[in-house]
């Protein structure tokens, strides 16, 4: 669990913040240094969001995404929702026109697979399967439960994350593919490896950034989407509408509204 996030010694300067911003406590200090409990962590990323020192580091996958795609056959990108945000409004095509440069053969929001996730889910509350039922989408919330709450793990919901999902979907359509999910949480990475094969390696949007960086790409020679304006659609037609709201607070609720 420590490999995806580390802490880098020397730059740890004994303030104590990450061991008050953990909310499972899974750090702990000794010889004046933070050490992250690999077993309690839920890979929340919110020490390394707290740290002033920039002491936390996500293990970085770039290397190993660049080898996957020198290495032959097609790479597509999953690229979650957040993205535009990130991005500062980017829409799905400006997003694909930059990976590919990359060497990407293409990209799609993860909103494809919470669409397949959603039917998933639906079929669940029609058929009265569960009295209650947590929703299975977030990495960090499973291992919540796994490691702390064990009472409730049959409440998760048996379904996989829309990440998985897309995944399994896009080497549906191209068998010979390989996949990479971008998105902004570190949990990602973990989930790509505990459950191996929809989705081969991970990024996050700082690996990204940096990669588009180092081959003089910028977001900045691509358009933005207007206020109001559709996100134009590639890949499957249920990748549209409110599945783009799963990673949101209730949004998979008010995707069944």
């Amino acid at each position: 669990m420590t490999g995806y996030l580390v802490l880098k010694t020397s730059d740890c300067k004994n303030c104590y913040k990450c061991i008050r911003h953990c909310p499972v406590k899974s750090i702990r200090f000794e010889n004046n240094q933070a050490h992250i409990v690999g077993e309690e962590c839920i890979l929340c990323g919110r020490c390394f969001v707290a740290c002033p020192q920039n002491a936390k580091e996500i293990r970085d996958d770039m290397e190993s995404v660049r080898a996957l795609i020198a290495g032959g056959g097609p790479v597509y990108a999953s690229l979650a929702p957040s993205f535009t945000a990130n991005y500062g409004g980017r829409d799905i095509t400006a997003m694909e026109r930059a990976l590919k440069k990359l060497g990407f053969a293409g990209a799609e929001e993860t909103a494809v697979g919470a669409a397949i996730v959603k039917q998933q889910y639906d079929a669940m509350l029609r058929n009265e399967s569960q009295d209650v039922i947590i929703s299975s989408c977030c990495p960090s919330v499973n291992l919540l439960i796994q490691k702390y709450y064990p009472a409730a793990v049959p409440m998760l919901a048996p379904v996989l994350s829309p990440m998985l999902a897309h995944g399994m979907d896009i080497k549906r359509r191209h068998p010979d593919a390989r996949t990479v999910f971008i998105g902004p949480c570190i949990s990602k990475k973990d989930e790509a490896e505990r459950y191996a094969g929809p989705v081969d390696k991970t990024l996050t949007f700082r690996e990204l950034s940096r990669w588009l960086e180092q081959e003089h790409i910028s977001m900045d020679e691509e358009p933005r989407r207007k206020t109001g304006e559709r996100t134009p659609q590639t890949g499957r037609e249920p990748e549209r509408g409110l599945t783009r709201l799963f990673p949101t607070a209730g949004g998979i609720l008010r995707t069944m509204a």
